[in-house]
């Protein structure tokens, strides 16, 4: 998938964009903002979007969510602090930091099953909550 990383830490950022590479999947661009987030999405149309909740500068995770969920692009929460009231109307779930390898590459499978609508793999990450109606199995380990 292709995936626009929204993080206020650029070394989480850089960090996570690894990750994404390692697991398979493109990371289109880096965003610290709501702005910055919505010139990317126009430049790039992402598959995905990871959005962490708490950005620096005032802006808001949320926020960032509502327009990219405007623009048709999916969400998943990446942050510390997994929003639960308006986050789940914005999101298909939250994985909660700190992020590894594992985690991060078994979110975007269970993301990409959930956004084409195929079953869920068997062994998703415990750091990984959803949102919708689907429920992610249980696992062995993280």
């Amino acid at each position: 998938m292709r995936v626009l990383i929204v993080e206020d830490e650029v070394l989480v950022a850089m960090e996570i964009e690894g990750m994404l590479g390692l697991a398979g999947h493109e990371a289109t661009a880096q965003a610290d903002d709501l702005p910055s987030a919505m010139t990317a999405v126009d430049a790039e149309r992402p598959d995905l979007a990871l959005v962490d909740v708490q950005l620096a500068g005032g802006s808001s995770g949320l926020d960032v969510a509502a327009a990219l969920q405007a623009r048709g692009v999916p969400v998943l929460f990446a942050t510390g602090n997994c929003p639960e009231d308006r986050g789940r109307a914005l999101a298909l779930g939250c994985l909660h930091k700190p992020i590894t390898d594992y985690s991060l590459a078994g979110a975007m499978e269970v993301a990409d099953a959930v956004l084409h609508d195929r079953p869920l793999p068997p062994d998703a990450p415990s750091a990984l909550h959803l949102y919708s109606s689907h429920t992610v199995p249980p696992h062995n380990s993280d």
